[in-house]
């Protein structure tokens, strides 16, 4: 790791980003990271992702006022944030690449990298909203059965 001595904790942190099948923040981490080696401390969990992210090996986005990690991906993409639960969806856009080429072209600016991030709600919370939303209606004269 360049120069960097491995050691076992820097080495679970590492783990629980690869395998994981969302985008994680400091505590989820930090809470996968305990139940496999209880000593840890979220101090050392900031701590690596920090240097993962000088080395390279992270990402860290923003999303409202959550910190999220990922694994520098292979392929550019973008995020989908759900303002209901938070959960965090990828999709690719295959268009940014022309948008790049067109502000180069236009404006002269070297666009190097792409970040979108577009908020909203996804299936499940929509329908949880519309179930909600539906189960709070009365028709006028109709008892509220609960």
């Amino acid at each position: 790791m360049l120069n960097r001595r491995s050691t076992e904790q820097r080495e679970l942190i590492r783990e629980i980003l690869q395998q994981a099948d969302e985008h994680l923040d400091a505590d989820n981490i930090y809470e996968q990271a305990r139940q496999r080696s209880p000593n840890i401390s979220l101090s050392t969990i900031y701590r690596n992702l920090q240097l993962f992210k000088e080395l390279g090996l992270v990402e860290e986005h923003q999303f409202g006022s959550r910190r999220y990690y990922e694994p520098a991906p292979q392929t550019e993409h973008h995020h989908l944030v759900c303002l209901s639960c938070g959960r965090v969806f990828e999709f690719k856009c295959p268009s940014t690449e022309g948008l790049k080429s067109r502000i180069n072209k236009e404006e002269g600016f070297r666009v190097i990298a792409a970040e979108v991030c577009l908020a909203g709600y996804c299936p499940a919370c929509q329908e949880r909203l519309t179930a909600n939303a539906a189960g709070n209606r009365t028709i006028p004269g109709q008892k509220e059965v609960k």
